[in-house]
């Protein structure tokens, strides 16, 4: 590859057709030199929660005055000038993530991919663990901010490069761009029967919902209702 994106992201979770993008972070590489770079924090419309702050020590009031997805992805997707995507663990988390998102806002999104962690899995299978973090102390690769968005796709740059250098000869069809088939589920809108229940339950026990009732998905409808039934009952 002559040119290619290293990517990164942060997200309120793990659950890709729930949770949100709080962070975008990459680097532009062309000719094996770095030429641009991408970092960029992302109002999520619901509240970060203190588990995610923990793991990237971002906040709500980091992202409080930050632009909303609609205003980033498609700045990000312009950064990415259609090149193929690395990243780690891109094919199951980040690119999905991505492309949810982006159709979402009706944008085009696809690109080809080399995943770290799958070429880490076929050469290194020795390892106890081919989690980011452990794989830069294992190629004495810095990382300064783990689980940072752009110090995370920094890392995996680096990660990558070595890979490369160590197994390109031997295992050239690891590091050649993969499409993956992904079709992001179809996101259903909260019901007119859970709207009626979360709005009662909502002004029973004088609680603020966590994003505008209206604008919920059926499953975020659902995860709202459940947890303020666990917490207060019914």
């Amino acid at each position: 590859m002559d040119k290619y994106i290293v990517v990164d992201i942060e997200s309120t979770g793990v659950k890709l057709s729930e949770d949100e993008i709080i962070e975008i972070g990459a680097v532009y590489i062309e000719e094996g030199v770095l030429k641009d770079k991408f970092n960029m924090l992302i109002k999520p419309t619901t509240p970060i929660s203190q588990n995610i702050t923990n793991i990237t020590g971002i906040t709500n009031e980091m992202v409080r005055y930050s632009y909303s997805i609609d205003i980033v992805l498609p700045k990000f997707i312009e950064f990415t000038r259609n090149c193929p995507l690395v990243g780690h663990n891109i094919n199951i988390f980040d690119y999905r993530l991505l492309k949810i998102h982006a159709n979402r806002l009706k944008l085009a999104f696809n690109h080809e991919l080399v995943d770290t962690l799958v070429i880490s899995r076929k050469v290194l299978d020795m390892l106890p663990s081919r989690k980011l973090g452990d794989l830069c102390e294992f190629y004495k690769i810095r990382l300064v901010n783990a689980h940072r968005a752009y110090d995370d796709a920094y890392a995996t740059y680096e990660l990558f490069v070595k890979l490369k250098q160590e197994f390109g000869a031997t295992n050239p069809e690891l590091f050649i761009p993969q499409k993956i088939e992904f079709k992001p589920p179809k996101i259903e809108p909260i019901t007119l029967k859970q709207v009626a229940y979360l709005e009662s339950l909502c002004k029973k026990y004088n609680i603020l919902p966590e994003k505008d009732i209206a604008t919920m998905s059926k499953s975020e409808g659902s995860r709202n209702i459940d947890k303020i039934i666990s917490q207060y009952g019914r």
